[in-house]
């Protein structure tokens, strides 16, 4: 037990009398930590069961399914010389290094193939383990068990994380939580030890690392540890190394990473002038802070197309309540640092995702509370369990009057359960999430954006698709940073169905205005090329498939079909070498090359079976 107390009392004790109260209890709990810990991990998967029956949704076919970097086994390599998205390009989300996720990605990929129940179940248990080190780092932070064991149970079931968990695109977040609050359990640890602690510091700084190459959320971890530092009193003179020796192998770990991204990216970071934000920055900042905070207490309406409006959100009574949390956390810093550590560990750990320069949308999403929220979960639980029962006891109150906080929060803790197994159904599949978002967020662009593509591929109702396209560019012109993405799609989703109407002065009008906006994005210039290619315009086709392989190096059809137009065109061996680096790419288009390559040898391929192969 005076390990466990040792890292809480350098915060502070609790007050006469708390031993009364709840400190039997939590020699029980200590004596049966495998049975306790056992139920967390049934309450996760209670909670998350449904998760497992969940597909592929959202941005998960384009990561998994559409990412040569997966799918090709040959191709892990590439995970780690580019940005996240780079499989579609080098100028597209550049602003992400996030390798772990991908190769995660790629390891279940051959284990599972194209079937989402492994990535589910592998999310799920990760999810369960972090639950497990939120309970133990709080049981050494906190030196109470129970509230430990309340704060990651409260934690365990929090509807904010449903994003994060039932959705396989969530994996940045379960993967960066997991190792965040692995090394902060180990630096925990460290600061226990007695003989060679660096060494444990080092072992914490060495988990702590990967963290940082699942998201970038992670460059918080050395604040939270100066904050944690700056809390605490200062550790005797006997008791060496200093503080800020201890730091260095965490700040050593972040300068590695920052070496890697910079290589891997060419760039720290999109706007790297952080102690210059402009007044939208702050203005922005501010309100994402207590609408994130908002989330946290109330969270409700939760979906991935939330939009963010700085203006309302400003004037709302949460970006105050947020403030006002955090300067109440700095002026407790000295009468209940414990307190104030765990409420400067919501503003400390979101940091990263107030900067609306760094982020793409949507600005504002529940999963960016992740591992925010276990700080908060933890305050409230060890209030409930730690500070009530100090000042009941310090007061002589009845010992039933203990028990109101605890059964509170017991309850909060089923109802969370219960939001969260509603919520994790939405994710089941794409239909079912965006006829819910659409309930929840009627004005976010890009939702529009993704109803136009469905109105014009799946039902054909080129109309209702041409209306959402224009309604996402009316209200990105009025977002608080309106993204150039969401014309781009809106411009091509406009030529492609006014190509099917056969009007194709006015579908390539659109697809060049597409290309005006952002020159190195592949996409326009293959769709361009599919525009010429049935017309027998080979030279022209070939142009365009070419500048789309000049944009994204990795996309096997734009190299199948500009061989097909250099074999029209009678230029066999550059044919053949565009049809190698496309099997290449994707081994499911070696067949194609085969049949094609018989088929210029013998010269029976006519033109329309091969524009017919085209548009199949």
């Amino acid at each position: 037990m005076s390990g466990v107390i040792a890292v809480a009392s350098k915060f502070e004790n609790p007050a006469p009398g708390w031993s009364g109260g709840f400190e039997r209890w939590d020699q029980q709990l200590r004596h049966h930590r495998a049975i306790a810990s056992s139920l967390l991990v049934l309450v996760t998967f209670a909670s998350y069961g449904g998760a497992l029956a969940n597909g592929f949704v959202y941005d998960d076919e384009y990561q998994i399914l559409q990412n040569p970097f997966v799918v090709n086994p040959h191709l892990w390599h590439r995970i780690f010389t580019g940005a996240v998205w780079s499989f579609r390009g080098t100028s597209i989300g550049a602003n992400f290094y996030r390798p772990l996720q991908m190769l995660s990605y790629w390891l279940l990929y051959r284990l599972a193939g194209p079937q989402p129940a492994l990535f589910h179940v592998i999310q799920v248990l990760i999810y369960a383990l972090t639950v497990w080190l939120v309970y133990r780092a709080g049981s050494r932070l906190l030196g109470s068990e129970w509230a430990a064991y309340a704060g990651a149970l409260l934690w365990a079931v929090h509807p904010l994380h449903v994003e994060a968990v039932a959705w396989i695109g969530g994996w940045p977040e379960t993967g960066f939580g997991l190792f965040y609050i692995l090394g902060f359990l180990l630096f925990l640890r460290a600061e226990e030890c007695q003989q060679r602690p660096m060494a444990k510091h080092v072992l914490a700084a060495l988990a702590y690392l990967p963290a940082l190459f699942f998201k970038e959320m992670a460059v918080s971890f050395p604040l939270l540890l100066l904050c944690y530092f700056w809390l605490r009193p200062r550790r005797p003179a006997s008791l060496a190394p200093p503080w800020m020796l201890r730091l260095a192998p965490y700040f050593s770990a972040f300068g590695l990473y920052l070496i890697i991204r910079r290589i891997a990216l060419g760039i720290l970071a999109v706007s790297p002038k952080f102690w210059k934000p402009p007044a939208v920055a702050v203005e922005a900042a501010l309100g994402l802070l207590g609408q994130h905070t908002r989330m946290f207490f109330w969270p409700a309406h939760l979906n991935p197309f939330r939009l963010f409006e700085v203006g309302p959100s400003l004037h709302s009574v949460w970006p105050s309540l947020a403030l006002t949390g955090t300067a109440g956390a700095l002026g407790l810093r000295k009468r209940k640092p414990m307190l104030s550590f765990l409420l400067l560990w919501w503003p400390i750990t979101l940091l990263p995702c107030l900067d609306i320069r760094q982020l793409s949308n949507p600005l504002l999403a529940d999963r960016f509370s992740y591992v925010p929220s276990a700080g908060l979960c933890l305050g409230v639980a060890w209030i409930a369990f730690v500070q009530l029962p100090a000042w009941a006891a310090s007061r002589q109150q009845p010992p039933l009057r203990l028990a109101i906080p605890v059964l509170a929060l017991l309850g909060l803790a089923a109802l969370g359960g219960v939001a969260t197994r509603s919520a994790v159904t939405r994710w089941h599949d794409e239909e079912t999430l965006i006829q819910y978002s659409v309930q929840q967020s009627p004005k976010a662009a890009s939702l529009h954006i993704v109803r136009g593509w469905i109105l014009a591929y799946r039902f054909g109702d080129l109309d209702g698709a041409d209306a959402e396209f224009r309604s996402a560019l009316e209200l990105n012109r009025h977002d608080v940073r309106p993204q150039v993405t969401i014309p781009y799609q809106a411009d091509i989703g406009l030529g492609l169905n006014e190509y099917r109407r056969g009007h194709m002065k006015a579908a390539i009008s659109y697809l060049e205005e597409a290309i005006a906006l952002l020159p190195r994005h592949a996409e326009a210039y293959q769709v361009l090329g599919s525009f010429y290619f049935p017309r027998r315009d080979y030279a022209l086709a070939a142009s365009y498939f070419a500048k789309a392989i000049q944009f994204n190096a990795f996309n096997p059809e734009a190299h199948f079909y500009l061989g097909t137009c250099l074999a029209k065109l009678g230029h066999a061996r550059e044919a053949a070498s565009e049809f190698r680096v496309a099997s290449e790419i994707d081994p499911t288009f070696a067949a194609a090359q085969t049949t094609l390559t018989k088929a210029l040898a013998s010269k029976e391929r006519s033109t329309s079976d091969t524009s017919a192969h085209l548009f199949q």
